[in-house]
């Protein structure tokens, strides 16, 4: 009997043939995106026997067959049982995908799985792009050098670490080879890391998949864990193929004939309108190139980029370019430029012949300037951003605005009178760039050319609308395409327009666009690119002649006017004996200089030594001559850091031990700001504490979840003491400080909050008892924060008055910190006022701005160029006003610095962020909004470790600087504001005031204005907007937001912001540019907010200044507060809304079980809505006396037929973020997978996060009756409170009750957890301490509790980079794999499921399945022929 197995994967097709158990044929091709096609030549190339059972596995393409199909980890288990490995686990190294399998062997079922997020860093893809950059195949690494080496390269993200191969090879720090054997490293470290967290140590491992033919990794992965027997088994390139033709002979169907294979495909995306439509806008400059003559000086500009290099030749009289090349850098810049040298020798003797001409200058710009420059022997080597901005303003003076996209830089400059005066740069993603334009055009669309990519975009009907964020994401969005059968052409121009809308969003975000606006840089001769800005923008282009040119042609006329200026000097160039010269790399040394240990090489260049290389500019400034007076530099982050560690902080030889235990403390987070306080604390208790010495990396891999680089480096410094065999380590849960605002709390992110929490189950081998996790706050006084360290005290053997005196002590040193760190930053301040130099104050966090860990040495970057540093938090900023409701300890210093630095003209800032940072999403618009039109740096960090592009941005912010204090030091920018407020005073009626002339504008029974309520899940909006009109206001609920929305939310935004406030802002700005919006009406945009620590509390405050940006008359917004469970607008109000809330979840319930359960899906859908309308027009009049409709609908309700009983399916809760659970544009998808498996997918209510606000709201209240003197308390106010929360606490569960009860007779409402105590005794025993107010808690908790009264799996899902998310992540996973519970965490970011995180759902999904029962085989094939129904509830009409 014949099988055939089909696996469609991400990067080929595998395709098997057995006859009984043998294995006939195989075949692996990799299908470049056509997978149809490729699959087609791959049968017809094979004689198969008619009606031969066959089956289909892989990525969503599988749908596309008309066979049968199965889930891909079915096949790993048939594969695994029928060649009968004992094996522990499963690694599945892909094109796209790495993932381990955990294994029972027992019964040779899967587990549980690991992988990585949506980001290709250390896949089989991943690694062939960068094979291609340096112009090789995957042949040619069998024959690389022996003396390649392995260097540290960043393998947190894809683009981090294009970035540091990209710079590594340009730098002359790495060869091809030791690029090779590192990327090998890269990907063999990841499966290690990820076996690490199964807690895989020894046993047997499976390698499969295509990647297993690389040596290198297969030997990297033995030699590191050699306790473990890897085994590559004989069907390990087509492993899957063979398990799904094993599983055919019992689950396939007949191979049909191949016209009758393939399914056409229902492309799912939105799309753009013809690019066309633009061309109107779009205008070339023509090139004015010149002949090489005889006898002429000349000027040769050299711009080495990442991916190619240019080179150009210009008159010196002229200014005309009379010779040029672009060509493939390929990792070897000094080869590139000789090869443009060579071409463009050929195209000077077509004009010349044997004549002679004389080159006096010579310049280099670009990320491989430093080392071409040494190549030449020039000093005049020049950063980009000023390059560029000198070419294009040559050919138009009146130029505002340059949009720069290059190989793997896109660069804005934005100008005035030819002067830059802010730029900005891609911090870190290259999803805006031409390397991801022309590598996913490349390997997804088999388009060889890049020339090719714009004739085929600009041919597309309607562009696709694609994601935003990531070049792993986008690439994830084009192979979804693909496997929809979406022309070629559609998705070629979805590329492009995605990729400007990503450079539009991350790298201009809210910076001023002008009104005369060039593009360039290699990409704009791409003719798609400039039409989907024109389309994007509504705005002329223009695109300069020879776009790619610039930057070689900016240089070339820049160094001339150096030579003008007197700055640089004419010297002598020969084009043959350029090409003559070899760099010969003599030897290495370790600079001393600092503690950063750079390896420094010496060169040799036509017998000239010159010392390259290190992080700052030490040596850069000998080969240029270039003298900087240390003497008239300052760097005061050192004093400060001295200050910290050494001179306010006991001296460890004077410590009487009274203990012989030592206390380890990692150096991380709160260490940079509170040493003083915890250094003396263990000091004056007589107990030795040391901090932590190195950054491991088997820390690093721990982590569970994808946290900020900060908390990376905490995980590495709590190895590195766990490895020292310390005693205790010192964990604090650092939640507050006291605040410099009235209004506001001064918390700290949930990250660094949660340290010793998600630490705690990354280290599950250090027992509970050796974590010190004292809650560090200040918010209630300094008696109030000690009580915590006093506890510590007691449990390590100290009496309660030893700890208390212990920690006065402490309080005191700490705060004489404060007080000198204070001092210091008045004496900086002042001789800033007085330096000859512009100074720059540093601002981000002391954890990632002021330690070398994680700073890459900026502040020495800068003061090896001259110029001073200070740190932003000794600055004398308390008293400055900020904008509101900043409850970020760090932000209200960041701010408060911004304020007081904006008109210091001789200050400029550099704010340091991380990758992926929360609060700085939305910090960074307030910086750019105070500083109005004065130059600020951002630069974000990461564990990328080539710092070229730092040293660029740098560069490029000092000389914006210079032009800035040169022309427009004295420019203000006033904004504008409507005067509209929002007015709510106890005892009386909501109105607007408008400030500007007194006007008292009325809320209620005033049509004039409308109260707009964002649409946080439809039936809870639509209820609450139906109580709220039954109350006499105008309330109109926003549609269910869709793509478009998204789009035209992140046209104003960067794209960093949380899914939630684009989803919000978009449908807002939707409604203000529909024929709804009114000139005469006026507005009320409703933002329910927080207090910290998470982002929703910045959205109103961003809206606001967005709105005035967009000056918008007639908008105001209005929040409502978490911290007082939203009851602002009185009893009236709240009582109606929580009506409201609470119908909208139990009908919520019963939506969601009938998709599952009901016969005719499509069918109860309709009904279902055609009852909601009906309950609607009884809650317009008075939503509480809506319950005998309730009854009346439950009971029609149940006579829906059903497929299945609620009961008798298996259920997932999905926790997390509150908006995106509830929000049916973001959850909807994940709804549908799970009701098509017969999965209920029960939705946390809305009710369930009040409830969690009342539980917070009662232990505060209880906290701060205990601060009142017990005689007193009989009559506080908080006492009042407590018993008014019990009245409304018991109102709101008789609520409930009724509502749950009128619903009952449904039976389509799943019991869940909502025993708020029981809940948070469960947050408390198993995650975190109930001091962390955040969804962490509630959803951790939550999460327990459901799966101990029956539930089958959790969901986390969470906005992309949700703070909240990725700690809920770090903490349930590693706490339900130790209970081998399903739990699976998704982040939506507004697109459609990509094929990976599909994989992982189908996998979480066969896990959720067999919890409670134990499905084989065939009750999970998809049998062909039987169509799941697929409901969108996205849009009601």
């Amino acid at each position: 009997m014949h099988s055939l197995g089909i696996n469609i994967g991400s990067s080929n097709v595998k395709v098997t043939m057995l006859e009984g158990d043998n294995i006939l044929w195989s075949k692996v091709e990799p299908h470049e995106g056509n997978f149809l096609e490729t699959l087609h030549a791959i049968l017809c190339a094979k004689k198969i026997p008619t009606g031969t059972s066959t089956l289909a596995c892989g990525t969503e393409g599988r749908h596309l067959l008309n066979i049968n199909s199965v889930i891909e980890p079915l096949c790993i288990e048939e594969a695994l049982q029928h060649l009968n490995y004992e094996a522990d686990a499963v690694v599945s190294l892909g094109g796209e995908d790495l993932a381990v399998y955990t294994i029972d062997n027992k019964t040779k079922k899967i587990i549980t799985s690991f992988s990585g997020n949506k980001c290709a860093s250390g896949t089989g893809e991943f690694f062939k792009q960068q094979l291609a950059r340096m112009d090789m195949n995957l042949n040619d690494i069998n024959n690389i050098p022996d003396n390649s080496c392995v260097l540290t390269l960043s393998s947190r993200c894809s683009v981090f670490m294009k970035s540091d191969c990209t710079h590594r090879l340009n730098k002359g720090e790495a060869n091809k080879g030791d690029i090779v054997l590192s990327l090998s490293n890269v990907m063999a470290t990841k499966v290690l890391d990820f076996l690490k967290r199964a807690r895989i140590s020894k046993g047997k491992v499976l390698l499969v998949g295509g990647v297993t033919k690389n040596r290198y990794i297969i030997r990297f992965i033995r030699e590191r864990m050699p306790q473990i027997e890897f085994i590559v088994p004989k069907p390990a390139a087509y492993f899957e193929a063979y398990g799904a033709a094993l599983l055919a002979k019992n689950f396939g169907s007949a191979l049909p004939s191949l016209d009758k294979l393939f399914k056409p495909g229902k492309v799912q995306f939105k799309r753009f309108q013809n690019l066309k439509t633009a061309a109107e806008k779009v205008s070339y400059l023509t090139s004015p190139k010149g002949k090489v003559v005889a006898g002429r000086e000349y000027i040769l500009g050299v711009d080495g980029g990442s991916t190619t290099t240019k080179a150009c030749l210009i008159d010196m009289e002229t200014s005309e370019v009379t010779a040029s090349f672009y060509g493939r850098t390929h990792g070897d810049p000094v080869k590139a430029l000789k090869n443009c040298l060579i071409e463009m020798k050929k195209q000077i003797e077509g004009d010349i012949g044997d004549g002679r001409i004389r080159i006096t200058l010579a310049s280099t710009t670009g990320s491989s300037r430093e080392i071409l420059g040494v190549f030449l022997e020039t000093p005049a080597v020049y950063n980009e951003i000023i390059a560029h901005a000198v070419g294009t303003t040559f050919y138009r003076e009146d130029i505002d605005t340059i949009f720069e996209i290059g190989g793997q830089d896109a660069k804005y400059v934005f100008l005035k009178n030819k002067v830059p005066i802010d730029y900005a740069m891609n911090e870190a993603c290259s999803a805006g760039t031409g390397s991801f334009l022309e590598e996913s055009a490349q390997g997804d669309l088999n388009i060889s050319h890049a020339w090719e990519i714009g004739d085929i975009a600009v041919r597309a009907n309607e562009p696709l609308k694609f994601g935003e964020h990531c070049s792993a994401f986008i690439n994830s969005d084009i192979r979804n395409a693909i496997l929809q059968g979406a022309s070629r052409e559609d998705i070629t121009a979805g590329i492009v327009t995605s990729i400007v809308s990503n450079y539009l969003n991350r790298v201009v975000g809210n910076r001023t666009i002008g009104k005369n606006i060039v593009l360039q840089g290699g990409v704009a001769k791409n003719k798609a690119i400039p039409l989907a800005f024109a389309m994007l923008l509504d705005k002329d282009i223009l695109v300069p002649p020879d776009p790619e040119m610039m930057g070689c042609f900016g240089v070339g006329i820049l160094a001339r006017q150096k030579l003008t200026d007197g700055l640089i000097a004419k010297s002598s160039y020969d084009i043959d004996k350029i090409l003559a010269t070899e760099i010969i790399y003599e030897k290495e040394f370790k600079c001393k200089a600092c503690d950063n240990y750079c390896p420094i090489r010496v060169l040799n260049v036509n017998k000239n030594k010159y010392m390259f290389g290190g992080r700052c500019n030490k040596y850069a400034n000998i080969r240029k001559k270039k003298m900087v007076n240390e003497a008239e530099v300052f760097d005061y982050i050192e004093e400060r850091n001295d200050l910290l560690f050494r001179k306010c902080a006991p001296d460890p030889n004077e410590l009487v031990r009274k203990k012989d235990f030592v206390v380890g403390i990692p150096r991380c987070f709160s260490v940079y700001t509170l040493w003083p306080l915890y250094s003396w604390f263990f000091h004056s208790l007589g107990v030795k504490a040391a901090l932590s010495e190195n950054i491991s990396h088997e820390g690093t891999a721990r982590v569970e979840s994808s946290y900020c680089f900060p908390a990376e480096i905490a995980h590495g410094a709590v190895q590195d003491i766990f490895d020292r065999n310390l005693d205790y380590i010192f964990l604090p849960h650092f939640k507050d400080m006291e605040s410099y605002e009235k209004d506001a709390p001064a918390n700290l992110c949930p990250i660094t909050q949660s340290l010793p929490y998600y630490i705690k189950k990354a280290f599950p081998e250090i027992p509970e008892d050796r974590y010190l996790t004292p809650v560090v706050s200040f918010m209630y006084g300094v008696e109030k924060a000690g009580e915590s360290f006093i506890e510590m005290g007691t449990t390590l053997g100290f009496t309660a008055k030893e700890a208390g005196d212990a920690f006065a002590i402490a309080f005191e040193k700490q705060m004489e910190y404060v007080r000198q760190a204070q001092q210091l930053g008045q004496t900086a301040l002042a001789a800033a006022r007085l330096a000859g130099r512009p100074v720059i104050a540093l601002l981000g966090r002391p954890y990632n701005a002021f330690t070398a860990d994680a700073n890459m040495g900026i502040p020495r970057k800068f003061t090896t160029r001259g110029y001073s540093v200070i740190p932003f938090d000794i600055l004398p900023f308390q008293d400055e006003p900020i904008y509101p409701n900043m409850y970020w300890y760090y932000g209200q210093q960041d701010m408060k610095t911004s304020q007081l630095l904006k008109n210091e003209d001789n200050i400029y800032v550099t704010y340091i962020s991380n990758f992926s940072c929360a609060p700085d999403s939305f910090m960074l618009h307030y910086l750019k909004w105070i500083m109005g039109i004065k130059p600020f740096l951002i630069l974000e960090m990461d564990s990328h470790t080539a710092d070229a592009g730092v040293d660029t941005r740098i560069e490029a912010f000092l000389d914006i600087i210079e032009g800035y204090r040169s022309k427009f030091l004295d420019v203000n920018e006033d904004r504008y504001d409507n005067g509209l407020r929002f007015i709510n005073n106890p005892g009386e009626e909501i109105y607007i005031k408008n400030i500007i002339n007194g006007e008292r504008i009325p809320i209620k029974n005033n049509p004039r204005v409308r109260l707009l309520i964002s649409n946080m899940g439809r039936l809870s909006a639509e209820l609450v907007g139906a109580s709220i009109r039954g109350l006499g206001i105008n309330a109109e609920v926003m549609p269910v937001p869709d793509i478009l929305t998204l789009q035209l939310a992140r046209n104003h935004a960067s794209g960093k912001e949380c899914l939630p406030s684009h989803l919000v802002l978009g449908s807002a700005l939707k409604y203000f540019s529909s024929e709804k919006y009114r000139k005469d009406e006026i507005y009320i945009l409703f933002v329910p907010t927080t207090t910290g620590p998470c982002r929703t509390g910045q959205y109103f405050v961003f809206y606001d200044n967005l709105f005035r940006d967009l000056r918008l008359e007639n908008v105001v917004v209005f929040t409502l507060d978490s911290d007082n469970s939203y009851n602002e607008l009185g009893t009236e109000f709240s009582k109606y809304a929580w009506w409201a809330i609470t119908i909208g979840d139990h009908m919520k319930d019963v939506e969601t079980s009938l998709r599952t359960c009901a016969v005719d899906p499509v069918g109860a859908m309709e009904t279902y809505d055609k009852l909601w309308h009906r309950m609607i027009s009884v809650a317009e009049k008075d939503i509480t006396q809506v319950l005998p409709v309730l009854k009346e609908i439950a009971e029609e309700i149940a006579r829906i037929p059903l497929k299945k009983k609620m009961e008798d399916c298996s259920k997932v809760l999905i926790v997390g973020e509150i908006y995106v659970r509830r929000d049916d544009f973001a959850v909807d998808e994940l709804i549908a997978h799970f009701s098509q498996r017969g999965i209920i997918g029960k939705v946390s209510n809305v009710a369930e996060w009040v409830f969690y606000c009342d539980f917070v709201r009662k232990y505060e209240l209880e906290k701060k009756l205990k601060l009142i003197p017990w005689y007193r308390r009989a009559f506080a106010k908080e006492l009042k409170e407590l018993m008014d929360w019990n009245i409304e606490h018991t109102y709101k569960h008789n609520v409930v009750k009724k509502v749950g009860d009128a619903l009952a007779p449904t039976n389509l409402i799943p019991k869940t957890p909502h025993d708020m105590t029981k809940i948070m005794k469960n947050t408390e025993k198993y995650f975190v301490n109930q001091e962390l107010y955040s969804e962490i808690s509630i959803s951790s908790g939550v999460a327990a509790t459901a799966m101990m009264d029956g539930y089958s799996g959790i969901v986390n899902i969470s906005p992309f980079a949700c703070l909240i998310g990725r700690v809920i992540e770090g903490l349930i996973t590693p706490w339900a794999r130790e209970r081998k519970y399903p739990t699976i965490s998704i982040e939506i970011d507004g697109n459609l499921l990509t094929p990976n995180v599909i994989n992982k759902l189908e996998i979480f999904m066969l896990n959720v399945l067999r919890f409670r029962g134990n499905p084989d085989a065939g009750n999970m094939i998809e049998h062909e022929g039987s169509k799941p129904v697929t409901i969108d509830r996205k849009i009601i009409h």
